[in-house]
């Protein structure tokens, strides 16, 4: 009997088992994560409303064999009517880990096609009015127009089904040698020819409205800028309070302005309205104050329905005074005229062509009157004199 001997060991056998399994190990991690990647970048949920319909059912049948047939994996889940289409969408797409998501759903003679894509991140709707074709084709165009779309967001992984390959057809055979009597015989009459059929007339395109198409974080449209300034005519009315010292009044307002661009120019007319009662031992007086005004006004409008204005002005004050003297003292009554100037500012809103302003001015009187009655000081207007006022307008 022989003894066995122990076989010699060789240096580093051993590293080198173990990085073969270690290889081995990691070639199966990537063979099994390869297809999940795979297989989410070739999924396709088709979301489906409850009770679609007849024109639904064919043409979603017809979208799903065109998606097999390009090797895509297709998914079905079916929600109710009347939800939120786009969210549904792209909450489809989310939960079955997809590369795309699509829905047809159908409005008031209207079918939207909605299609998510998870790659970029944008989710695409196309409304196909359902009137642009007869009723027996509707599912067929339906199904082209959705094949499309599809088509277009898939286009990087879209895969054209292979055709049939046919047959090859065998050679002819060689031509048989004449036979002598054959050649005698008279040549058979050729049949006649037959008119070749009518060509069908092209069919009619159905015209359908170009896709509206709907991103995902689309920016809000930004506020419509003010409206260019251009020439134009305000005629308003309205009230204004004048007051200077102890003197103050209501009175009726109108105004009549002209604006080319930025600048322009006003008539302003107020007076013939209250007056301020004063008294004493002498008697008593009513006193009012009127302004006929021309003014150089500047305008700034911001946004669509609101303005601003600042003004010079320049013109006339006239203060009314009617008085009734006590027992012993004669009465005088009068109308006082003063240069005026100074200048104010106002706003305004605009609805169409309604106007509702307000303006408020600071303006000095070139003289100031004082009334007397026998060396008794009853009134001292003084200055400077202020005017506000509100008015309602129109824009031609």
């Amino acid at each position: 009997m022989t003894p066995a001997r122990a076989a010699p060991r060789r240096p580093g056998r051993g590293r080198r088992v173990a990085c073969a399994q270690v290889g081995v190990v990691m070639m199966i991690c990537v063979a099994s994560a390869g297809p999940s990647r795979a297989d989410s970048a070739r999924r396709v949920v088709l979301v489906v409303p409850e009770a679609s319909g007849s024109v639904a059912t064919e043409a979603l049948a017809r979208v799903r064999g065109e998606l097999g047939a390009a090797r895509f994996e297709v998914e079905t889940e079916v929600v109710p009517n009347g939800v939120d289409r786009r969210a549904t969408i792209e909450r489809a797409l989310r939960k079955a880990d997809a590369r795309a998501a699509f829905g047809i759903f159908f409005g008031a003679g209207v079918a939207e096609i909605w299609v998510s894509d998870s790659l970029w991140g944008r989710t695409v709707v196309q409304t196909l009015p359902l009137s642009a074709a007869a009723p027996e084709r509707r599912a067929a165009v339906l199904a082209v127009k959705a094949v499309d779309l599809l088509k277009a967001t898939l286009a990087e992984v879209w895969v054209v089904a292979p055709g049939t390959p046919t047959a090859a057809a065998p050679p002819a055979p060689p031509p048989a040698a004449p036979h002598p009597e054959a050649e005698a015989a008279p040549p058979a009459p050729s049949p006649p020819q037959t008119p070749p059929p009518p060509a069908a007339a092209p069919e009619k395109e159905i015209p359908v409205e170009a896709p509206a198409v709907r991103r995902r974080f689309e920016p809000e449209p930004e506020e419509r800028p003010a409206a260019p300034l251009g020439r134009g005519v305000d005629l308003a009315a309205g009230a204004s309070w004048i007051g200077a010292g102890s003197v103050s009044n209501w009175a009726p307002l109108v105004a009549v302005s002209a604006f080319s661009g930025h600048v322009g120019g006003r008539v302003i007319a107020t007076g013939f309205g209250s007056s301020t009662g004063v008294s004493g031992t002498a008697g008593s007086a009513r006193v009012a104050y009127g302004l006929a005004l021309v003014e150089l006004a500047a305008r700034q409008p911001f946004g669509r329905h609101f303005e601003t204005t600042a003004s010079l002005s320049a013109g006339a004050a006239r203060l009314t005074v009617d008085s009734t003297g006590a027992s012993g003292y004669t009465a005088q009554s009068g109308r006082l005229w003063s240069a005026i100037g100074g200048g104010g500012v106002g706003a305004a809103v605009v609805v169409s062509r309604l106007t509702i302003a307000l303006d408020a001015r600071v303006l000095l009187l070139a003289t100031s009157t004082t009334l007397r009655a026998e060396e008794e000081e009853v009134l001292s207007p003084g200055r400077p004199l202020f005017c506000i006022g509100a008015s309602l307008g129109g824009r031609l």
